[in-house]
Order: structure tokens, then sequence, then C-alpha cells
């Protein structure tokens, strides 16, 4: 699958990526811009695209209010962009740093770096920027000080540099290098990898509802770009992907207003993705929809913390799955036992809704597993044979 990554920027920052190449799976689309301001209008017709990279803070601002769960990064005005920046301006333009003035994000970077040098006992006239600054300023700042003790002017922004060069002014741009853009457009990369790979996980959303709408909403947003698994009497289960799910929840089409229990699960198979729709399903909660994950945390759209499942519930789903019980089975018996500690063959039928003969092949795989033990036989008060009692052997509560 082919990454497509869109680069924002000025020409010479276009003319830099260009330079670097780009991975066999990933192309790059460049969007060169005049002024930082015109981020945000690319931003506004970018189209689709797995990421964006921007050629620093200013235009990644500008244009974040415009991209919809992009993800997104720029070069960082970091130690090493100061050091090399600061160094070849003193030896290049043979000037002290006392007669230099500098616009930057973090001027505490700058400290820091200073700090490192006990016996530089003189720094640059320095400015913090930021994005609601308007450039004339910074042109002004620099000018000021070059009109006094300053000799050279450093500046993160090449419409100032621009600017400063037209009128005169001995200006210098911060210097990016090569490996600290291509390491921030690595860290880009590595992160859509990420996203994709996240987005590709199997996901199978799990209905238990009486509405019979619910099948015709679900056909009519084509089963949530997935398809039907399977539709039981009071159960529909699709199959789709984890980044379906997600735009289901953007555009709210994940199911119409009604009386609804959903539960969602992903993970890396088939079979991972549907054991946790049904521990979803099963799980103890008044909320109506619940995601777990494939790190089995349960989770709730509408709140922000992801829950680990308790362990005493997991350990028994693992349990009984290693006994042979198919995950259609298995959250219906964990929701049974935390309603019977003790049970008969009958019970155990009319709660799954399934004939003697299932539940009986059902108990002997609990049997044979270690899962429920035989403790006892209840009375018959007519005719027929006493019917067995057995116990679950797993924490229930």
């Amino acid at each position: 699958m082919s990454i497509h990554i869109a680069i924002v920027g000025s020409h010479e920052f276009v003319a830099m990526i260009r330079s670097l190449g780009s991975p066999e799976d990933v192309r790059f689309a460049y969007h060169p811009y005049d002024h930082p301001h015109e981020a945000a209008t690319i931003a506004q017709t970018l189209g689709s695209f797995d990421g964006v990279f921007f050629s620093g803070s200013f235009p990644f601002t500008y244009a974040t209010p415009h991209l919809n769960h992009v993800a997104a990064h720029h070069v960082v005005q970091d130690e090493t962009v100061l050091l090399t920046t600061l160094l070849y301006a003193t030896l290049t333009h043979s000037v002290s740093l006392d007669q230099v003035s500098i616009d930057l994000v973090d001027p505490e970077r700058l400290s820091s770096i200073l700090d490192s040098f006990p016996n530089e006992r003189v720094a640059p006239a320095a400015m913090r920027i930021h994005p609601e600054l308007a450039f004339e300023d910074v042109t002004a700042f620099h000018t000021s000080h070059q009109a006094g003790h300053a000799k050279l002017a450093i500046t993160s922004i090449e419409r100032v540099h621009h600017e400063l060069v037209r009128a005169g002014f001995n200006s210098q741009l911060m210097i990016e290098p090569t490996t600290t853009v291509k390491r921030h457009l690595d860290q880009l990369i590595q992160q859509v990898r990420q996203q994709l790979a996240d987005a590709a996980q199997f996901a199978i959303i799990r209905y238990e509802t009486d509405d019979p709408t619910l099948l015709e909403h679900l056909a009519s947003v084509r089963y949530l770009g997935g398809h039907l698994e399977s539709k039981q009497e009071r159960h529909i289960t699709i199959l789709t992907t984890k980044g379906e799910v997600r735009n289901a929840f953007d555009e709210d089409t994940l199911a119409p207003n009604g009386s609804y229990r959903i539960g969602i699960g992903y993970g890396p198979d088939y079979q991972l993705a549907y054991e946790h729709a049904d521990i979803a399903l099963s799980a103890a909660s008044d909320e109506r929809i619940r995601i777990v994950d494939d790190s089995k945390r349960l989770s709730f759209p509408t709140r922000d913390a992801h829950i680990p499942y308790r362990v005493t519930e997991q350990l028994a789903f693992d349990f009984i799955k290693q006994a042979g019980v198919s995950p259609v089975n298995i959250g219906k018996i964990l929701q049974f036992a935390k309603r019977k500690h003790e049970f008969t063959a009958k019970e155990l039928t009319d709660y799954l809704d399934v004939t003697r003969r299932t539940t009986e092949r059902l108990i002997k795989k609990l049997h044979d597993a270690g899962i429920v033990d035989v403790i006892g036989e209840e009375m018959s008060y007519g005719q027929g044979r006493p019917r067995a009692v057995y116990k679950f052997n797993f924490p229930t509560s």
C-alpha cells in the first residue's frame, strides 16, 4: 500500500525535500507557498492524504484547524538547529553573539545552549515569536537592533529574511540541517504507517436489539464498509475494520436512535476481534456501546479513559476458550455464571436458548476441562431421573 504525504512549505523547503527522495512505498505531493499564512488555504484544498509535513510550527498552526483526522508533523526548531545556525553565523559573518539579533520560537533553548559555555559572557538580542505575531513586528525588531549595535539578523521566517535583505540589512535564515529535517519527516512516515496498520485491524460489531429497523439501517450504510456476518433472533454481527468503525463514529452511522447494546471488538485477526466483541457485549456496564481493543482494554465512546478488562473475567474467558467452546457461547456462559454459580443442564439450556443436546455437549467440554464440577443431584418429584447439579470452577464476580 502506497503512503501519500503532502509537503507544505516555502519554495526553498520544498526543494530540499525533493532532493532527499522518498522510500519506495511513499509518494510526496509538493505544495509550496510564498507566505506561511497560505498554509491554511492549502490545507483546505489538499484532498485525500495520509499525512502532511510542514516546514515549521507557523504553517502547521495555521493549517491545523483545516486538517480533518490527518497525521501532521513539522520541523522542530531544536538545539541542533540553533547550534548549527549560531556556529555558521559567527564564523561566516565574523560577528560576536552580542552583535546578533535572533527571533525564535523557544528562547529557553537558546539560554540552555549559552549556559553550556561558561566562559561566554555575551548573548544575542532574542525575540520570542508565535503564530499570532505580525511579521512586520519581527522585521521591526531586527531593523531596530541593526540601527544600534547588531550587525546580523538571524530569523526563523523566510518572509522576514527577504524583507530585511530587500531593505539592505544583513540577514540569515535559521539553518535546518538536512539530517534534522529528514528525522522529523521519518517520524511522520512512521506515524502514518502505524495509523494505517491500526485502522486496518479487524473489527467485529455485535448488536443486541429487538428493533427490526436496525438491519435496514446497516444495509443503507453498506454495513459500515464491511459485510453482514450473521443475523440471529436478537443479534446482528458485522465484520469491518477499525478505520471504518472510527468513520462510523465520526459520521454518526453506527446505529440509529433506538434501544441497542453494541459490543465492538478489535484485533489483528478475525478470531481475536470476535472474542473481544463478545467480551465487550457481555461486560457489566450501563453504557450502550462498549469497545474492547487488541490490548483487551475496555472503553466507551462517552468516556476518555480506557479500563483494563477485569482479570478474573478475562482469565475465565481464556479458560473457557481453551476448552474448545466457540466464542459465540463464551460471553453467554460468562453472563450466566454471574447469575447462577450452581445450575442444572435445563437452566443453562433455557438461558442459551439452544437444544438440550447442545447444552450437554457444552457441559461435557467444560467438565472435561475442569471448568465445571458435578456437586450433586436435584431431587425429582415426578417421573424421570434426578438432574445433575453443576458448579462453575472459576471466579464469577
